[in-house]
């Protein structure tokens, strides 16, 4: 088929609204700024990276963060033109002797902690700022031994905003002290917009906790942190209020956090993903006609029908679950033939690039800033660089 010009006497207000369409990847907008001057003018456009940031919505899941020795790692999960650097999302070194170590990421917005300094640093790996708070008193007991888990999330959700230059966001800090047997949980939420760390809430389980990634449900309560028999753990940012919630009763209850995740619904609502042999069972909370929560096995997926792989294969090398991209609510799974990125409401998948069997945290974003796509002849050298 042959390819179709624009006219030449398109007005800006129409050729937005056609570049506003182009793919939220990363070589899109670089690309389309080295067709000319008056398109690299708006792509360039603050304002118009708003709207392409608005009109996407879903931000494209870039790659994941490792935690090593000397700090965070990233390894890029997109195909080239679009795979980025790992050295693009580095962090400069830090004095010798203290290491940053990785706790998550959301919105956009990646958590780190210095144990020796008692500080929690936000970084946006796009443009490279960063945000460093003290923690508060009461987790500086014990040189801060008790802090080693916590999740952040922009305060405006999402991309909402964000003007490139400042992002709200909020950290939550998690200490934890064990006691004949049972486990205090402390929590503390710190807030950009009043520069100020709230009330410290607190719980206590009877038992001893396993780590496990967080998931955000609607706009206010992150569900997850640990998991054991009987719980899994809620913060409710808006009641700032710390819970429990009971795990299915009829469902396996694995100690290995690659078998199981905390998901978000069709609906986006509270939902748990356990992974037997070749199987996913999806469960979600619904309330009975009293208005009592409960969870209800809502699918069960055949990994090895669904991702067209010879059952034998799936025996020899179970499949694992390495992590969770909730803002596209997609489970990668880590299978023999490569790492594929599960959608749990349309159930199509995709296969990652450069990924394998280990654990990580998905970082997803737009990547609109900090690549300069009006830098003269540099652009090119830029684009082939993503």
């Amino acid at each position: 088929m042959a390819s179709v010009s624009l006219p030449d006497n398109i007005n800006d207000d129409v050729l937005r609204e056609i570049l506003l369409r182009l793919p939220p990847l990363p070589s899109s907008l670089p690309r389309a700024s080295l067709v000319c001057k008056s398109w690299c003018r708006l792509v360039s456009d603050p304002g118009f990276l708003r709207r392409f940031r608005e009109h996407h919505r879903t931000p494209p899941l870039l790659g994941y963060f490792f935690s090593d020795r000397g700090g965070p790692i990233f390894t890029p999960t997109l195909a080239p033109p679009n795979c980025i650097p790992p050295e693009r999302f580095s962090l400069p070194e830090h004095p010798a002797g203290e290491r940053l170590f990785f706790l998550g990421c959301r919105h956009g917005l990646a958590l780190l902690i210095n144990r020796r300094r008692l500080q929690a640093t936000v970084w946006d790996p796009v443009t490279n700022r960063k945000v460093t708070v003290a923690y508060p008193p009461e987790f500086t007991t014990d040189n801060g031994a008790h802090c080693f888990r916590g999740a952040v999330l922009s305060s405006a959700g999402g991309d909402g905003g964000y003007d490139g230059h400042s992002r709200p966001f909020k950290v939550i800090l998690i200490s934890t002290h064990i006691n004949d047997g049972h486990t205090s949980v402390f929590m503390c939420v710190y807030e950009s917009g009043t520069g100020k760390w709230g009330n410290t809430i607190s719980t206590i389980i009877p038992s001893y906790l396993f780590n496990l990634p967080n998931v955000l449900v609607g706009n206010a309560v992150l569900c997850g942190f640990f998991l054991w028999p009987d719980g899994i753990l809620e913060l409710d940012l808006d009641r700032h209020t710390l819970g429990i919630i009971q795990t299915p009763t009829s469902s396996l209850h694995p100690i290995d956090s690659s078998f199981f995740r905390v998901v978000q619904t069709q609906d986006r609502g509270l939902g748990l993903a356990i992974l037997s042999r070749l199987s996913i069972q999806l469960w979600g909370r619904k309330a009975d006609p009293g208005g009592v929560a409960g969870w209800v096995l809502q699918i069960t997926v055949e990994v090895d029908r669904l991702l067209s792989l010879p059952p034998s294969m799936m025996a020899n090398v179970p499949a694992r679950i390495l992590g969770y991209d909730e803002d596209s609510n997609a489970i990668h799974l880590a299978t023999s033939t490569g790492v594929y990125a599960v959608q749990l409401e349309s159930m199509q998948f995709t296969e990652l690039f450069n990924v394998y069997r280990i654990s990580g945290h998905p970082y997803t974003s737009f990547y609109t800033e900090g690549w300069g796509i009006c830098a003269g002849d540099n652009r090119k050298e830029i684009l082939n660089s993503a």
